[in-house]
């Protein structure tokens, strides 16, 4: 009924989710809204997030080469 989770991996995707890197980049979910979610949708954000943390890397890396 309900899906195998293991725990380290359960535990990482919720410090994904709603850890905060400094400067406020990240998504503003709190513990009690990332328990909410479904594990498609959790899994989507996670997803989601490592490809903007990717964009964002690549956005500084060109800002960087500009000066």
């Amino acid at each position: 009924l309900l899906p195998d989770v293991d725990v380290e991996r359960w535990r990482e995707a919720m410090f994904q989710l709603c850890w905060h890197q400094h400067g406020g980049s990240g998504l503003a979910i709190t513990f009690a809204d990332a328990l909410e979610l479904s594990v498609h949708d959790r899994d989507w954000l996670l997803e989601r997030i490592g490809a903007q943390r990717s964009r964002e890397a690549k956005e500084l890396e060109k800002a960087a080469r500009r000066r």
